[in-house]
This record gives C-alpha cells, structure tokens and sequence, in this order.
C-alpha cells in the first residue's frame, strides 16, 4: 500500500551494505508517522529487484503526522556511516535514519 508519491525523493540513491539502491518515491508512513517504508530497485542488478528500505525517526516524538503527508521532503544526509531522510514542515525538521532492507 503507497500512503504517498514524494517525486523529489524518486531516483535518489543510497548504499546499504554492498547494494545500491535506487528510490523510487513511492512511501508508506507506519507506526503513526515514526517509520518510513520507502519502495527501491537495486541499481547494480540488470534485473533491478525491488526491495522496501525502513527508515525511523530518530526522535520518536518528534515525528510526521500520516493524516497531513504533504510532499516535505528536503534531503538525504549520509554522516558517520548513517543514512538519513530529512522531512522539513513549517519550522520543523524530521530525520529518519535507514535501519533495514527487506527484499521483495
């Protein structure tokens, strides 16, 4: 189930573990706004596989709210080995950190 289409997130990518993978905007909002579930295609594979990366807020009470989704997303941020995406709403900024890959 797709809760939103964020263009500006689609063809973003990111490395988890020796994979690249390429986002393909489609998202779910889970656990009230504090997880993310983010479609993606592996890039390195002709057969591009798809795959559900996981991303959580990284303040649990500071998070999205799922009944107004808007499309607020701003960027990725890779620090220290971790990857992010950053959500900006007025005055506020989200980031929900990559912890896991489930293939498809």
């Amino acid at each position: 189930m797709v809760d939103a289409h964020w263009e500006d997130l689609r063809g973003r990518q990111l490395r988890y573990g020796d994979d690249v993978w390429e986002l393909t905007g489609d998202l779910e909002i889970r656990e009230s706004g504090r997880s993310l579930a983010v479609e993606a295609r592996r890039t390195e594979d002709v057969r591009q596989p798809k795959a559900t990366l996981f991303f959580d807020v990284t303040t649990p009470e500071n998070s999205l709210n799922p009944g107004d989704l808007g499309e607020h997303f701003d960027r990725i941020e890779r620090r220290r080995g971790e990857q992010r995406i950053l959500v900006k709403r007025e005055g506020r900024t989200y980031r929900y950190e990559l912890h896991r890959v489930e293939p498809e």
